[in-house]
């Protein structure tokens, strides 16, 4: 099946246009010249910019003697991206490597012109987009996976494996080498750089990753072979280390499992050269090093840390340490921490970076042995951070813990921001509303406000002690599952801190452990649906919390919250919880980033999966002046809406004369007439400043 990258619908492979939208299924424009340029081209033929879906080969070769089992799945449970085959069909390396022109130049498929009308929509277009992008493949019961098993002893190998540019790496003809690949010997692993030519086709990995319930044992056998077992574990985990799976099968004598490229990042090593590089944040990696040597134990894959060329740096803001590809432990003995400190030391002398203070110390303990647990590095490694830290000196009388617009992660602080000389509010006030939209049959939105004021007015001036909670939900799950998980989750969430909040705005733990209860009771529901046979649903979040002129946003998935203001106009404060958002923070252009038919499926969301996989965005703001926030389901916020008519709908808002009353009609009107394909939900909160005159 082809998933439309631009709406995100499921369509035949057949198709060369999208049933629904009608966008191209064979072209895509260049993002830097806007030229049509075939999907499974590798370059633009106007500009020659990128233009092509790049993955990591990690290629191996069996061990003389060993047997291979491949398991294999009918036909129809294998989508275009598997490549395991019947034993009756077994290929060779030689064989399938090969199959393209002598020559070994890519084989461009050409394709039909677009057509400027999209065809008629298939009658068996899913009502809910959002359960498609997120929930991307319904996979099978267990039961009818149906795998069997062949052994396939190879006592005698193949000989070594080798392939040409434009060779293919599959018999689907789908992964297509775009450098040589060199002669790999037995218990030997490469890794080399292919073309998707059939990027739009969702490969078996990638439905399991979809998913929203973890996949059973039975599912994974089916649909990810031993060997890539670790990747999918450790990305579900740690996604911020470790390359995505993209595909992965046997093909005796060789294992292949094609990876996130991370490649195109800066290594480690060059990093540590280039002089604008702070010691504060390479201590901040070695940390991540640290971490990682204690995520990798487990899997006795620890050699991965100490492979200078697989570390590197994802340009996102702070910059993070990832980690292209994995390493086992050598047989012969078991690493330990001084192997990792011998690592640290060769990269420093190749560097030729200075090293000094506690950080010189903890090397040369480090090196000779002396210390021997993870958890002693790791507090070194505190002290030498705080060693190199700058001091900040605030005039007297002002302490802030948190500056306007944080944005602390969940586990950096505990704390809310606490600034005690602060401008009071003279007013609080929000409304809020929604609409089915035009296009769908039920209204799968939710929210809830509740706002508490108390006014005082005596010879010495009036004060105003409010306290709000402000709630937005988008479900999803079709079949009354996603109307119930996001009403469950705002009738949740509003009795949690009815008990549990009292006095000053709550801390970032209170908040999150508010929405990990709310994952909680609709993963619970999910699991006895599973039993019962009814459908799983899930919920994107968008929350604020006021106390006074304090505020915290949470938000989980892609509903949105907005500040305006008279001094900063329109700012977007949540990032969309979304696979294109996540590319675009490790580095990727928007345009590439959203050019992938899996940009626009939720990275996170309540109640699909248990608290472990949940990662809620956790911040604090502080009103210094007039504002409006805007909290949007994205029925109101696609097509970057909200920034298009800033001027004629929202500007207004600020201004106390006009309703919000109105503005909130004339907004969901606004979404109505230029969007209408999804529900549209948005609450608005206007604050007014008190006056220091």
């Amino acid at each position: 099946m082809l998933v439309c990258p631009q709406c995100q619908f499921t369509n035949p492979n057949a198709n060369k246009f999208c049933q629904q939208c009608g966008t191209s299924l064979t072209h895509q424009f260049c993002p830097d010249c806007g030229t049509s340029v075939p999907l499974n081209a590798l370059n633009c033929s106007n500009c020659g910019a990128l233009t092509g879906t790049l993955w990591q080969a990690v290629i191996s070769v069996a061990v003389k003697g060993e047997t291979v089992i491949d398991t294999v799945a009918s036909e129809d449970q294998h989508l275009a991206g598997a490549t395991a085959t019947t034993p009756d069909s077994v290929e060779s390396a030689v064989d399938v490597i090969g199959e393209s022109s002598p020559e070994g130049e890519l084989q461009i498929v050409e394709t039909e012109t677009e057509s400027s009308s999209p065809p008629a929509k298939a009658e068996n277009e899913s009502e809910d987009w959002r359960l498609e992008t997120f929930d991307k493949r319904d996979i099978p019961p267990d039961d009818s996976l149906g795998t069997t098993e062949d052994s396939v002893n190879i006592e005698n190998p193949l000989p070594s494996v080798v392939g040409n540019v434009g060779d293919y790496l599959d018999v689907q003809q789908r992964y297509q080498l775009i450098e040589p690949l060199p002669s790999i010997e037995p218990n030997e692993t490469v890794m080399v750089t292919v073309l998707d030519c059939q990027p739009l086709q969702i490969s078996p990995v990638k439905v399991l990753q979809n998913s929203a319930t973890v996949p059973s044992e039975t599912q994974m056998e089916a649909f990810i072979i031993p060997p890539a077992q670790a990747y999918f574990d450790l990305n579900t985990q740690f996604s911020q280390y470790f390359p995505q799976l993209q595909d992965a099968w046997e093909q005796p004598p060789q294992t292949l499992i094609l990876l996130e490229d991370f490649t195109h990042f800066p290594r480690f090593s060059e990093k540590l050269k280039q002089p604008q590089t702070t010691t504060e944040q390479i201590i901040r990696w070695l940390q991540q090093m640290a971490e990682l040597w204690g995520i990798l134990t487990p899997w006795n894959c620890r050699q991965t840390v100490l492979e200078p060329a697989n570390l590197h740096i994802q340009p996102t803001t702070p910059p993070v340490l990832c980690l292209q590809r994995l390493y086992p432990d050598p047989p012969e003995g078991d690493l330990s921490l001084i192997e990792l400190g011998q690592a640290w030391k060769r990269l420093f002398q190749e560097s030729q970076r200075t090293v000094f203070g506690s950080l010189t110390e903890l090397l040369q303990q480090l090196n000779q042995g002396e210390i021997q647990t993870l958890e002693q590095l790791q507090q070194g490694l505190t002290t030498a951070l705080q060693e190199v830290q700058p001091v900040v000196t605030k005039p007297t009388g002002i302490t802030q813990l948190q500056v306007d617009a944080d944005t602390s992660k969940p586990g950096e602080s505990n704390l809310a921001p606490t600034v005690p000389k602060r401008l009071p509010l003279k007013q609080l006030e929000a409304v809020g509303g929604s609409s089915v939209g035009r296009q769908r049959q039920r209204n799968e939105d939710a929210y809830g406000i509740q706002t508490l004021s108390n006014y005082q007015q005596t010879l010495s001036g009036q004060t105003l002690d409010v306290k709000g909670l402000y709630v937005l939900c988008d479900g999803m799950g079709g079949h009354a599952g996603g109307e119930v998980a996001s009403q469950l989750a705002v009738d949740t969430l509003r009795q949690y801190f009815h008990s549990e909040w009292v006095g000053e705005l709550p801390t970032t733990e209170m908040i999150r452990e508010a929405i990990e209860q709310t994952n909680h009771i609709i993963y619970d529901l999910n699991q006895q649906g599973v039993r019962s046979g009814v459908g799983r649903m899930g919920t994107t979040l968008v929350m604020a919390v006021v106390a006074d002129n304090q505020v915290g946003v949470a938000h989980v998935g892609d509903s949105r919250l907005y500040r305006l203001t008279r001094q900063r106009g329109l700012e977007q404060i949540t990032v969309d919880h979304e696979v294109g958002q996540r590319a675009i923070q490790q580095g990727v252009n928007p345009e590439t980033a959203y050019s992938s038919p899996e940009a626009y499926q939720l990275t996170q969301a309540l109640g699909p999966r248990d608290q472990s996989y949940l990662q809620p965005d956790i911040q604090f703001l502080e009103v210094s002046e007039d504002t409006v926030f805007i909290l949007a389901s994205d029925g109101l916020t696609d097509n970057n809406l909200l920034e298009t008519y800033q001027s004629t709908h929202l500007d207004p808002l600020l201004e106390s004369q006009n309703s919000l009353t109105d503005g909130v009609q004339a907004l969901i009107d606004l979404a109505n007439q230029y969007n209408g394909h999804d529900n549209i939900t948005v609450i608005l909160i206007r604050a007014y400043v008190a006056s220091t005159g």
